[in-house]
């Protein structure tokens, strides 16, 4: 991928370790830069220090879950460019389908599924903050 680091941080949130730790590497594998955290609220302190390019999170977590965090991060206006994707073994329900989120990953998925629709929607971000800084 031909773009700055910046532009390939992915921010992975899970609660269970060993599922982050997969997550994680499968996206090192796939030439991206990973930042982790166990919840939500983990996620949050995190995007502080290092705002990433995309926010990879679980549904279910303890303290702020996916649907949170997704609600959180298109309110702040710091962040409210960064596409976010729920991953899930649990289908959300209707209602909390709600256009905060840029992608939903049906657990498992295939790893070609996994890197297809991060690094697509890290190449529509770029593009899109490349157009506004035109613009702008």
């Amino acid at each position: 991928m031909a773009t700055s680091d910046k532009q390939t941080t992915v921010l992975v949130v899970e609660d269970h370790a060993d599922s982050r730790e997969m997550l994680c590497e499968l996206l090192r594998q796939g030439g991206l830069k990973v930042m982790s955290a166990a919840d939500g609220v983990e996620a949050m302190a995190v995007m502080q220090a290092d705002t990433p390019a995309l926010v990879l999170t679980d549904l279910r977590m303890p303290r702020m879950d996916g649907m949170e965090l997704a609600r959180y991060i298109k309110s702040h206006e710091r962040y409210g460019h960064i596409p976010v994707v729920l991953i899930s073994a649990h289908l959300p329900a209707a209602s909390a389908r709600i256009p905060t989120i840029a992608a939903f990953l049906l657990k498992p998925c295939s790893v070609d599924h996994l890197l297809g629709t991060v690094t697509g929607l890290l190449r529509q971000s770029a593009q899109s903050q490349a157009q506004r800084s035109f613009q702008g």
